[in-house]
């Protein structure tokens, strides 16, 4: 289930960044550069339960393991960089 999971959700982001209406609202077609921050989230979360046993609330990874902070900021910096340049 998880793999299922987690495909559909990378296959969904990508597919959302790269939509004419997300191109159209941003008015850039750059979102798609986004992409490997959110598959490297998605699978160091899945290491961290998989490997590391670190089950549980996903919020304390969120604030507690730093290689999954650094791509949530680096994701959030990407973001705003891309949109805002566009305009």
């Amino acid at each position: 289930m998880i793999g299922v999971v987690t495909a559909s959700c990378v296959l969904a982001y990508t597919l959302y960044t790269v939509s004419e209406e997300t191109v159209a609202k941003f008015q850039t077609d750059r979102l798609s550069f986004t992409v490997p921050f959110v598959i490297f989230g998605i699978f160091r979360y899945l290491y961290l339960i998989h490997q590391k046993n670190e089950g549980g609330s996903p919020s304390v990874h969120l604030y507690s393991d730093k290689p999954l902070l650094i791509s949530i900021i680096l994701w959030v910096v990407a973001c705003v960089g891309i949109i805002y340049s566009a305009k």
